[in-house]
């Protein structure tokens, strides 16, 4: 098993490098069935988050509060890194819609 601190430490990187990823992805995401894809890979049901945060019981019961406030904001940032990625695929097709239906007069 772990050593006290050795879990928060892991559990700590491993939100982190899950959050760096998902801002990575994000960038490179060219459609809306893609970023779909990345949220549920991160966010879903059996996603990476959801995977870390049930490890949450392995940690020491004063260190939870800490961690917990992590994986929230964790979660917070991956939701707003996608959030952008949505906004930024919805202005991509409205300027690919109006320069197909623009009129060259």
């Amino acid at each position: 098993m772990f050593a006290k601190g050795e879990t928060r430490m892991a559990l700590s990187d491993d939100l982190k490098a899950i959050e760096a990823q998902v801002a990575k992805d994000v960038t490179h995401v060219q459609d809306m069935k893609a970023l779909e894809e990345l949220r549920i890979k991160a966010l879903g049901k059996k996603g990476q988050l959801t995977a870390l945060m049930r490890m949450m019981g392995k940690i020491a019961p004063e260190e939870r509060p800490a961690m917990g406030q992590l994986a929230n904001t964790v979660r917070s940032d991956i939701e707003e890194a996608l959030a952008q990625g949505k906004e930024k695929l919805e202005a991509m097709a409205l300027e690919a819609r109006l320069e197909a239906e623009a009129v060259d007069v």
